[in-house]
């Protein structure tokens, strides 16, 4: 929670709301229980197909040294395997794994959704924050088998899910993306992109969480395709909530931004989720390259929570216009 007052800035969006709707959180998957656990590390541990049949079980949430693996320390894998009924379709799903002690790399059905912390030699503890990460609907079996793997590394005393709860829970109907931007980005500090220092970042998290003990300027960048029959269409880019101001660029055409970014004025635009109108002919059918420029004050950094994604204009106004009915 910040607890200095920013300067106020003006706010110039072409559209601007607050995030979405909670749920009553109804509907959830409870994972607390058995997983299977293995200490060591190996990455092939995050594939779906692994087969885990000799690992031991655990109960999560506990440390790990409560159930057999007392007094180690370092790197052990959690798994678990589960199926996500086809109720959960249309939502907006979280992750919830709890304490983690020290640090989480997160991976579903293969791919890397989230980390808490870094891991050696860059290491930095995140014990006590609750991991919650969102589930990019594109890597999700709706009525089949999916696969949580999780990395962990403690470095001293209890490790493993230590606390909390686990599950997976909905927030509320999704935004049916035309094109999902989630996922590894390009990243480097400074106000331009920069290809032999830039590193990839997953989004949307915070840069914090991913080894970057960071405030600043800095730039994200990633390449996408546009299907052809998008070309004509009127289109609104979701950034996602982004700390503390930005400045995005399409083809290496100026978007919009939130904040002042060159003289570093932030007030509250923290809070904000970034919703931009794309000009006609900004966008081209095959590849297009989107740039995020932010400037991050301190504490949290970067593009750290929300839908981060393309869609038609006229879909934005349907889902928000069902939601004021609702």
């Amino acid at each position: 929670m910040r607890e200095l007052l920013k300067h106020t800035c003006f706010l110039f969006l072409m559209v601007s709301f607050a995030a979405l709707p909670g749920a009553s959180f109804s509907n959830e998957i409870n994972l607390n229980g058995e997983w299977k656990f293995k200490i060591g590390d190996n990455t092939d541990w995050a594939a779906p197909g692994f087969n885990d049949g000799g690992w031991s079980t655990v109960k999560a949430p506990s440390p790990w040294e409560n159930q057999g693996f007392r007094g180690y320390d370092g790197f052990a894998w959690y798994r678990k395997t589960i199926t996500i009924d086809k109720a959960f379709q249309d939502q907006d799903l979280i992750l919830q794994l709890g304490y983690i002690d020290d640090i989480d790399e997160v991976f579903l059905n293969g791919q890397k959704i989230g980390q808490s912390g870094s891991f050696p030699p860059s290491y930095s503890t995140a014990y006590n924050a609750l991991r919650k990460y969102s589930i990019p609907r594109k890597l999700l079996h709706f009525g089949q088998e999916n696969v949580i793997a999780i990395r962990v590394y403690d470095s001293q005393l209890e490790g493993g899910i230590v606390g909390g709860n686990l599950k997976i829970y909905s927030v509320g109907k999704s935004l049916k993306l035309d094109v999902d931007l989630s996922g590894n980005w390009m990243w480097n500090k400074g106000m331009e992109s920069n290809a032999s220092q830039a590193r990839p970042i997953l989004v949307p998290g915070m840069w914090e969480n991913q080894g970057l003990d960071y405030d600043g300027y800095a730039v994200y960048y990633t390449k996408f395709n546009l299907p052809k029959q998008l070309v004509n269409e009127r289109l609104v880019l979701l950034a996602g909530r982004i700390d503390d101001v930005d400045r995005v660029y399409i083809n290496g055409q100026y978007v919009g931004s939130t904040g002042d970014y060159i003289n570093r004025i932030c007030g509250e635009n923290y809070r904000e989720f970034r919703n931009y109108f794309i000009s006609p002919g900004m966008l081209k059918a095959g590849e297009n390259t989107i740039e995020v420029k932010v400037y991050d004050e301190y504490g949290d950094g970067g593009i750290v929570q929300g839908t981060i994604g393309i869609i038609t204009q006229q879909k934005f106004r349907e889902f928000w216009k069902s939601k004021r009915k609702n």
